[in-house]
């Protein structure tokens, strides 16, 4: 287990986790949110690939429009 920041609260997260992992865990469908880590934007295409290390600072924001969905799967 590796200890990031997510949103500036602390979690716990397995060894190789990379944003992907982290968003379906979460039930969080990348196309509506914007990643950040360490400081710097991430490509959608990146996020297969960017394993997330110890003490790394990831911000995940979410697109806000109108209507009524908030992201999250069903």
């Amino acid at each position: 287990m590796v200890r990031i920041l997510v949103n500036g609260k602390p979690n716990e997260i397995p060894a190789g986790a990379t944003v992907t992992d982290l968003l379906t865990k979460w039930r969080v469908r990348p196309e509506l949110v914007a990643v950040e880590v360490n400081e710097s934007i991430l490509q959608k295409l990146d996020y297969d690939t960017t394993e997330l290390k110890e003490g790394d600072r990831m911000e995940v924001v979410f697109y806000m429009g109108g209507g009524g969905d908030d992201g999250r799967e069903n």
